[in-house]
């Protein structure tokens, strides 16, 4: 065999086995190569916390660069003042890069039961690279939650100066109920939730009522989400058939 035949061979040999391995790993790991890092104190010196979980979650971060959606399993947490999920890996914290990635979902509890949550971009029709929660999906609608916090300044009691001002982070979590190209909001409220239900107005008052509901929890928005679910849609196997 000639030396350049070998060389030939040996440069194809590289391209079949490296290459790929090189890709896969590029994929696999996606996070690290198109995030950015970020300042653990950041928050040091603000009253209250931006995140949505108290502690930091198990959860798994499926990759649209992988092949049949795969998923990687990581430590993270949303933060509602960036708008954006962040991960505890090697050490480091990285803002994770949403144009990556489908969806992430979450083993947790709530209210003493445990749950699947589900983090989605592309379920809004305006805010498409936002990740927000999947709280119902119903045959032809869906209600998210846009997990949100704002920065706040107030005036704090201080015995040396009489009083200081001081920042704190403050909710501003809206609920969206989507619907085709629209989107309505709301607030975690029985007036703002039956407000955007109107198409039911009666049957759902008459409902709460008799829930006695004060729709000001999201397991209750739920109730009257699969009870909203089964008036348009009666043989849905989401619908909630609790009259």
């Amino acid at each position: 065999m000639k030396a350049s035949d070998c060389k030939n061979l040996l440069f194809t040999f590289f391209l079949l086995t490296v290459l790929p391995f090189a890709n896969y790993a590029q994929q696999s790991d996606v996070l690290l190569t198109n995030s950015q890092a970020f300042e653990v104190e950041a928050y040091k010196d603000i009253d209250g916390t931006p995140y949505y979980f108290e502690k930091w979650q198990q959860g798994k971060v499926f990759s649209k660069a992988a092949k049949d959606n795969e998923e990687q399993l990581y430590l993270l947490n949303f933060n509602g003042f960036t708008k954006s999920f962040e991960v505890r890996k090697d050490g480091r914290f990285i803002t994770l890069d949403e144009k990556f990635y489908d969806k992430i979902t979450i083993e947790t509890e709530e209210e003493g039961q445990p749950k699947t949550l589900l983090f989605k971009t592309n379920a809004h029709p305006i805010y498409k690279s936002r990740f927000m929660k999947v709280v119902f999906e119903g045959t032809d609608f869906v209600v998210l939650q846009d997990f949100q916090k704002r920065l706040v300044e107030r005036e704090k009691k201080s015995y040396d100066s009489g009083t200081v001002k001081i920042q704190e982070f403050g909710d501003n979590t809206s609920y969206y109920l989507v619907k085709g190209k629209k989107a309505k909001a709301f607030k975690l409220k029985k007036k703002a939730i039956l407000g955007v239900l109107k198409s039911q107005g009666t049957a759902l008052k008459d409902y709460v009522k008799k829930h006695k509901l004060k729709l000001n929890k999201e397991s209750e928005l739920v109730q009257i989400m699969s009870y909203f679910e089964q008036l348009n849609h009666p043989n849905s196997t989401v619908a909630s058939n609790d009259n």
